[in-house]
């Protein structure tokens, strides 16, 4: 199922301030078709719940969000990275021990 990228509803974030809070959104320099600006690089983008298990809120370019989702060990794919790293690390050092 491909997702509407166009759909606040379905990007989960807060593009529709612009319907309600236009002023609000304009105050901060966000251009049409976004709702933040990246916390990271400062470029336009969305503010959207942390993609993962932080209970945390904040704006971020798409790219940033990808590699948040990917890299950060609370993401939704970040933990099994970061699972996969240590389990790789774990085997190597107790090769290396057993000889």
């Amino acid at each position: 199922m491909e997702t509407d990228h166009t759909d606040p509803a379905a990007r989960g974030c807060y593009c529709g301030l612009w319907e309600t809070s236009p002023k609000a959104l304009e105050e901060q320099g966000v251009p049409k078709g976004y709702c933040g600006l990246c916390r990271v690089c400062g470029k336009p983008g969305h503010l959207r719940h942390f993609p993962g298990s932080v209970p945390y809120t904040d704006a971020w370019c798409d790219t940033h969000y990808r590699r948040l989702m990917i890299f950060h060990p609370k993401g939704s794919i970040g933990c099994f990275v970061w699972l996969a790293a240590v389990a790789a690390v774990v085997i190597v050092v107790f090769q290396l021990l057993w000889r």
